[in-house]
């Protein structure tokens, strides 16, 4: 599941080295914010959509193409009835907070979507700050229903040693459902989600590469709810002692 590129030929050339990675399904979600769900952005995106697939059908014929968006939380009132907002018009769809904050009442916000019928599924919580150091607002997010979906890049330390940290600690926590590229087609990040399966499988963790990169994705785009991760034990290194030094101090 991953962000709108800039362009048409961005789009082409990440989708190409996605797929040559081995990745044969991409869920493209472009940024909207949930106070205006049918102004500018979404009609760039329903504009330049069509053209997308006419090039991938063209070029990869084996690649599968679904819509969704990442909805920014800007309102607590959030309308999903429209299926094209959801990814692969499930009953999930991915959001996140406004300014890499979480907010007062975030749990609430997100279980309102879920007495609607649908799945929240936070996108990158592990880049966001004001968590405290047992994480009971995420624990709250959980009991609320809502999913959790960290990038690739944030596991391999793209964002700094901090975020690179909270990324384990959730692994470590159990509280990762899925693993996404969120890439922007931008050559400074993680492009693909090949160096987040090596990273996994190195550290003898291939159940869980499978899980979070293959398993849990596609169970979501085929609206079937996924499967349980549990605790991701790290074994080795010092940053995997000082995660657990954080879980133990909580």
């Amino acid at each position: 599941m991953d962000d709108g590129a800039p362009d048409l030929q961005s789009a082409l050339e990440t989708l190409q080295l996605l797929y040559d990675d081995g990745i044969t399904t991409v869920v493209g979600t472009p940024h909207l914010n949930a106070s205006s769900p049918t102004g500018k952005r979404r009609a760039r995106a329903d504009q330049a959509w069509p053209g997308l697939v006419e090039r991938v059908n063209d070029g990869l014929p084996e690649l599968k193409l679904h819509r969704g968006y990442e909805i920014q939380l800007d309102t607590p009132d959030l309308d999903l009835s429209d299926p094209e907002l959801r990814l692969a018009g499930s009953r999930f769809a991915l959001v996140e907070f406004l300014a890499f904050t979480v907010p007062t009442r975030s749990a609430e916000v997100l279980g309102r979507i879920g007495t609607g019928g649908y799945v929240p599924v936070v996108a990158h919580p592990e880049r966001y700050w004001g968590y405290d150091r047992g994480l009971s607002v995420v624990r709250e997010w959980r009991a609320a229903g809502a999913l959790l979906q960290l990038n690739a890049g944030s596991l391999l330390g793209e964002y700094g040693d901090n975020v690179k940290m909270i990324a384990h600690r959730f692994l470590l926590e159990g509280f990762v459902d899925v693993i996404a590229s969120d890439n922007h087609a931008r050559p400074s990040r993680c492009l693909s989600l090949r160096a987040a399966w090596d990273y996994l499988v190195a550290r003898g963790l291939r159940a869980e590469a499978e899980l979070l990169l293959s398993t849990n994705p596609m169970r979501v785009l085929r609206d079937e709810t996924p499967l349980e991760v549990g605790p991701v034990e790290f074994q080795g290194g010092l940053l995997s002692r000082l995660v657990r030094v954080l879980k133990r101090e909580k």
